[in-house]
C-alpha cells in the first residue's frame, strides 16, 4: 500500500470529521445540546487553519500556535474526549478553533485566514458566533484552559 500525501490525509481527515460531526447533527443527543449547529463549522475552520499554518506569511510564532491547535483537534483524547463520549466531544476542539481564529484576526491576519477559508461567510463572524456560545457548550473552566493555548500578546 502507497504512503498517503500530506494533502491526501488532511483531505480525508476532512472528509472523517464532516462525516462524523453530520451524522451526530442528525442524532437524538444533538437535539439536547447548545448550539449544536455550531459543530458544523469545525471541518471549515480545520481546513483553514491548517491553510494558515503552511502559509510563510504568517509568523512562527502565530503558526506554532495553531498547529498547536490543530494537534488539539485531532487528538481524541482531550479535555472533552471524542474518543470516549463521541462526537459531542468536539465541543472544545470547535471552541479552541474559534479562539485560534480571533487571535489571527486580533493580529492583523484576517485576511490571510479569509483566503484559507472555504466555508460560507465570514470566518471572523463564524468565530465570534461560536465564543459567544462558548461557556454554553465548554463551561467557563474549560474555556479559561483552552485560552492557555494560545501565545502571550505581546
Amino acid at each position: 500500500m502507497a504512503a498517503q500525501t500530506t494533502g491526501e490525509c488532511l483531505h480525508s481527515f476532512r472528509q472523517r470529521l464532516e462525516r462524523r460531526v453530520h451524522d451526530w447533527l442528525a442524532s437524538e443527543e444533538a437535539r439536547e445540546f447548545p448550539a449544536a449547529a455550531l459543530y458544523a463549522h469545525l471541518p471549515e475552520l480545520f481546513v483553514a487553519l491548517v491553510g494558515v499554518a503552511l502559509d510563510g506569511r504568517v509568523p512562527t510564532r502565530e503558526r506554532s500556535a495553531v498547529l498547536s491547535a490543530l494537534k488539539y483537534i485531532v487528538a481524541p483524547f482531550d479535555l472533552i474526549p471524542e474518543g470516549v463520549v463521541g462526537p459531542s466531544g468536539f465541543r472544545d476542539d470547535l471552541v479552541l478553533a474559534a479562539m485560534v481564529v480571533d487571535h489571527l484576526s486580533c493580529r492583523g491576519f484576517a485576511n490571510v485566514l479569509g483566503e484559507h477559508w472555504e466555508g460560507k461567510g465570514d470566518p471572523l463572524a463564524v468565530a465570534r458566533e461560536i465564543l459567544e456560545a462558548g461557556e454554553a457548550l465548554v463551561g467557563a473552566e474549560i474555556c479559561h484552559r483552552l485560552h492557555q493555548w494560545l501565545p502571550e500578546e505581546g
